[in-house]
């Protein structure tokens, strides 16, 4: 029985590698190529014409186009105002260049809390709780339904071989993550002190907040290089803007 499991695990796997090359790799590569000969932009179909369904035509490829022709025209309007009437400007900046900390805010977040000591206090309930429910769980995958009939419970369009790959690799991580269990709860039972060094080798706290100390403070110099050549500036900025403007606003003419 085993033996033929695992043969029937090797041909499916086999199976599901060729699939993915077939339904991903290929197209991606065509689609790429495709992609730079035509030019930029999210054309439906390009990378991954098996998956040029009504979600990518109707939402993600306007979403992302209309995304981007609203990027264009903030920018075209921007630099249109830098070079004529950079003082307005300015003042919108000023309202708008408000700097906001989150430090504050996530401090709780940063602040370490044992729950370790209730944990161990009630180690009885807590253990005979872990091994019961994990060899509830172990007894329910070994036993229960095979990955054929949970396979056939799914509506899908994708190939039998690749569901049942993808079941059983779930039961697999399961039957682990349950086996791990039982260890953790017979080790609060017969030997807290065990995994309090297992616990405080491995739970170390880690604070980004020392990591992340002066990012949240502005940085003006790039405002400043702004109002000194408002103008050049705002050439830079209308330019692009103008042609995302005009690129990506025919994009969505032409998938009205």
């Amino acid at each position: 029985m085993v033996g033929e499991r695992r043969r029937e695990i090797s041909r499916l796997t086999r199976q599901n590698s060729l699939y993915i090359i077939n339904l991903w790799v290929l197209p991606t590569i065509s689609g790429l190529a495709s992609t730079q000969r035509a030019g930029f932009g999210f054309k439906p179909g390009n990378i991954m014409p098996h998956f040029n369904d009504y979600v990518i035509d109707q939402l993600i490829a306007p979403a992302f186009n209309l995304f981007f022709l609203i990027g264009g025209l903030a920018a075209l309007l921007i630099g249109i105002g830098l070079v004529f009437k950079s003082p307005t400007v300015f003042r919108l900046f000023d309202i708008l260049n408000h700097s906001v900390s989150t430090r504050t805010a996530t401090k709780p977040l940063a602040i370490p809390r044992d729950s370790s000591q209730y944990f161990f206090k009630h180690r009885l309930p807590f253990g005979v709780v872990f091994v019961v429910g994990a060899l509830y769980a172990d007894y329910g995958l070994l036993t229960g339904a095979g990955n054929a009939a949970i396979v056939s419970l799914f509506n899908t369009t994708l190939p039998p071989g690749y569901v049942f790959w993808i079941v059983e690799s779930v039961r697999y991580f399961l039957l682990v993550s349950c086996t791990v269990s039982i260890i953790v709860g017979i080790l609060l039972v017969i030997s807290p002190d065990t995994l309090k060094d297992v616990e405080n080798a491995g739970g170390r706290w880690v604070s980004t907040r020392n990591m992340a100390l002066g990012a949240d403070k502005m940085n003006l110099s790039f405002d400043q290089w702004v109002a000194a050549y408002p103008r050049t500036v705002g050439l830079i900025i209308a330019f692009p803007g103008l042609g995302m403007v005009l690129y990506f606003g025919d994009q969505l003419l032409r998938q009205s």
